[in-house]
């Protein structure tokens, strides 16, 4: 399902538009700008470090540029051969988003063991379980005490 082409602009219009790159040219904003690795999880968690990547964003925008593109458009080449371009961008962005969605969430999980000591296997089995915000998360974890012994295999 394609997201709604105002809420799309709305969450991009925060984005810095992207340089052309020849490397990355599918790219049309800049990658977020996170904090040094040794800053600490809870200053991560208040930048956005964690946030969801825009990259879906992007790639459900293509379509709505492919549509604006091909309306003035009469000869089926040219369609084609627009539409592969957006179609192979919307490709790569998808593949970006998935990309950086796992290396969220590994990310994520490394700090929280980290910061807190805890077993992986018991932050997943709480992260699963847990309804709320990634704030509300750290602080649940940090008022409990969860002591890794306490893991029942």
């Amino acid at each position: 399902m394609i997201l709604n082409r105002q809420f799309l602009e709305s969450q991009l219009a925060k984005e810095w538009p992207n340089k052309y790159n020849c490397y990355q040219w599918w790219r049309r904003y800049v990658s977020r700008n996170t904090l040094p690795k040794k800053t600490p999880l809870y200053e991560k968690i208040i930048h956005g470090d964690y946030d969801s990547s825009t990259y879906l964003y992007q790639a459900d925008h293509e379509i709505h540029l492919l549509s604006d593109k091909l309306q003035n458009v009469k000869h089926p080449d040219e369609a084609h051969d627009i539409t592969s371009l957006f179609m192979e961008r919307r490709r790569r962005l998808l593949i970006d988003y998935e990309k950086e969605e796992s290396n969220l969430m590994r990310e994520l999980k490394s700090d929280f063991v980290k910061t807190f000591k805890i077993d992986k296997k018991l932050l997943e089995s709480i992260m699963e379980t847990f309804d709320g915000t990634l704030v509300e998360l750290y602080n649940h974890i940090k008022n409990k005490d969860y002591d890794s012994s306490r893991l029942s295999n």
